[in-house]
């Protein structure tokens, strides 16, 4: 990524994802005006089957780097926890109603929201627990654990 003139890789990334941020606002905006209520899709079922293939894939791959306790369980439980809000959103925002929505409703309540909840609040837990350790390796007394007022070091010398 090109950066800009006197600035570092995370400034750049976090003006461009900010830049991002804005335009995507301008574009809910204007959904919100444009988008009918109803619409039939092609490819529906491929959208979700893709959509699903993509989450399990996803699950699986955390699973297996939790079982192995290896650290890219923690961006994969993130992701994965992602993927099942995601999934609950649009399996009850879509849902025709009755049965169908109940069943998404329970899914969403019972199923998937716990098990984002749980992968989130893993990632969380594990991303302390290394800062601690590294820390701790290092010989850098630590001040504080909050992910919000630890620094990001990542391009620092």
């Amino acid at each position: 990524m090109a950066r800009f003139k006197g600035s570092s890789p995370l400034t750049t990334m976090a003006l461009v994802t900010g830049f991002s941020s804005v335009v995507l606002i301008g574009w809910i905006i204007y959904l919100i005006f444009d988008l009918p209520t109803s619409y039939h899709a092609q490819n529906w079922d491929l959208a979700w089957v893709g959509f699903d293939i993509g989450m399990v894939s996803c699950l699986l791959m955390t699973s297996w780097a939790m079982w192995k306790q290896r650290q890219i369980s923690i961006p994969g439980a993130m992701v994965s926890a992602t993927f099942l809000i995601i999934d609950s959103w649009f399996d009850v925002i879509t849902s025709q109603g009755g049965a169908d929505f109940t069943v998404a409703l329970a899914s969403a309540f019972l199923v998937q929201l716990p098990s984002a909840y749980l992968l989130f609040r893993f990632s969380r837990k594990a991303i302390k627990k290394s800062l601690l350790n590294a820390h701790r390796h290092a010989g850098i007394e630590i001040t504080s654990i909050s992910l919000f007022k630890t620094p990001l070091t990542i391009f620092k010398d």
